[in-house]
C-alpha cells in the first residue's frame, strides 16, 4: 500500500511540476520584464551595460541635458558604480568636470567609430516608416509606447537613418532592446526582439534590417515601439504613415 501512495504521489508531483513549467514558457514577453523601480527619481548607478543614451531614455531625459548636469563630454564615456543626477543642480557647473576614472573603474565606453561624431546629425532630414508591417497597434503594458502586431519571422526595420546607441536586455519591461538615436532630437526604441542583428555603435539605414520580431503568450508576433523627442515619448501615429485600414 505505502508503494502504491508514493506512486501516486510522485504523479501527481509531476503533473504540477509539467503545469508550472508550462505557463513560464508561455508568458507573454512583456510580463516578463517589468520595469524595473531600483533606480531613485534623482539619482542612477552606472550598471554594466548602461550607457547614457539608455539611462536618459530609461528615466524620460535629454541625454545632452543628463550629459551637462554631469560634467560629460562627447562621446559620453561612463564608468560602472558612477551616480549621475537625473535632475538640474541647483547651481550651474562650470569648473568643475568629472575626476578622470581610477584604474580600479570599470569604463563602460560608448561605442564609436572613426567617423563616428555629432556631425553627422547636422543637415540630417528625417523620414518615417514604420520598422514592421503592421497588422495591429495595441497599446502596451509600458504606457509610452505601443505593441505592433506583424508576421512570424518577421524582420523589425530601422524607422529612419541613425546610429544605435544601445543594443541589450538590461533596461527590465523591454527584453531583447535597440535605442536608435536619429539626430539631437529624436531616438526610437525597439523592443521584445527574439534576436538583435547590430551592435552597438552601429550606423543604420532606414529600413535596415536590425532585429528579429519576438513573440507574446499567446504565439503573436510583437513589437515594442516608442519614439521620443527630446527625451519625451510623442504619438508615433503623427510622425509615421497612416496605417491602411
Amino acid at each position: 500500500m505505502r508503494n502504491i501512495y508514493t506512486a501516486i504521489t510522485i504523479i501527481l508531483l509531476s503533473f504540477i511540476l509539467a503545469s508550472c513549467s508550462s505557463s513560464r514558457i508561455h508568458a507573454p514577453v512583456y510580463n516578463n520584464h517589468l520595469p524595473s523601480q531600483k533606480t531613485s527619481s534623482k539619482m542612477h548607478i552606472v550598471h554594466t551595460g548602461d550607457t547614457l543614451y539608455s539611462i536618459a531614455w530609461q528615466n524620460g531625459k535629454d541625454y545632452k541635458l543628463l550629459a551637462k548636469w554631469n560634467s560629460i563630454s562627447w562621446p559620453y564615456t561612463i564608468y560602472k558604480g558612477q551616480k549621475l543626477t537625473l535632475v538640474a543642480p541647483k547651481r550651474a557647473i562650470k569648473k568643475n568636470k568629472s575626476p578622470s576614472p581610477k584604474k580600479n573603474k570599470v569604463l563602460i565606453k560608448q561605442k564609436i567609430t572613426k567617423s563616428t561624431s555629432n556631425n553627422y546629425q547636422k543637415g540630417l532630414k528625417l523620414s518615417w516608416q514604420w520598422p514592421i508591417r503592421v497588422k495591429k497597434l495595441e497599446k502596451g503594458l509600458v504606457k509610452t509606447g505601443v505593441v505592433l502586431v506583424g508576421s512570424s519571422n518577421e524582420l523589425i526595420r530601422s524607422s529612419a537613418d541613425g546610429k544605435v546607441v544601445y543594443a541589450g536586455n538590461g533596461l527590465k519591461g523591454y527584453g531583447n532592446l535597440l535605442i536608435v538615436m536619429h539626430n539631437d532630437e529624436y531616438l526610437t526604441a525597439y523592443g521584445y526582439n527574439k534576436r538583435l542583428l547590430v551592435k552597438e555603435g552601429f550606423f543604420v539605414k532606414k529600413g535596415q534590417a536590425i532585429a528579429e520580431i519576438g513573440v507574446d503568450n499567446t504565439k503573436r508576433s510583437v513589437l515594442f515601439f516608442e519614439m521620443r523627442r527630446h527625451g519625451k515619448a510623442v504619438s508615433v501615429t503623427k510622425y509615421l504613415p497612416k496605417l491602411g485600414k
